[in-house]
């Protein structure tokens, strides 16, 4: 009876386990996708920039486009984007940029907020922030951008890893 209970008690702890294994590491990205250490799933349009040390450049993370497409970082207005302070080159669909510099017309400062913007290319190959359009995030209807905090303090963060 003894042999049996334990055997029993054995096999549900290998069926839980292997059950939370898929559960917890299945694939769930799409072909293609980013994700990071916290399984964020990342889809055909994705931006991820950090907390940054003031200086005139901006240092994007990821980037990516489903069509050819710019990032833009934008001044705080209001604590809403406001005027630009620089733009990548355009950036080919489905081209996965890391570490992407961007040069700003002026330095940041400690304790400003920036926002880092991903725009649709309008077809002519040059930005334009009037023809050029926000790329929308689908779920939140709201432009795809990251709010980045300048910080003397900031420390590069941990590799991502796609």
């Amino acid at each position: 009876m003894m042999k049996t209970k334990t055997l029993f008690i054995l096999v549900i702890l290998i069926v839980v386990g292997i059950g939370a294994a898929f559960l917890f590491l299945r694939e769930t990205r799409e072909p293609g996708s980013l994700g990071d250490s916290a399984g964020l799933i990342i889809g055909k349009n994705a931006i991820y920039a950090a907390e940054q040390s003031p200086s005139n450049i901006v240092s994007v993370a990821i980037v990516r486009f489903a069509k050819p497409g710019f990032v833009a970082v934008h001044e705080d207005l209001n604590e809403a984007p406001g005027g630009i302070l620089g733009t990548s080159n355009l950036i080919a669909p489905d081209e996965i940029r890391e570490s992407l510099p961007i040069t700003l017309s002026r330095s940041t400062l400690d304790g400003e907020t920036i926002y880092v913007m991903l725009y649709f290319d309008n077809g002519d190959g040059g930005f334009d922030v009037i023809k050029d359009r926000p790329v929308v995030d689908p779920t939140a209807n709201e432009p795809m951008m990251m709010i980045v905090v300048i910080g003397k303090d900031a420390t590069e963060p941990d590799a991502i890893n796609p």
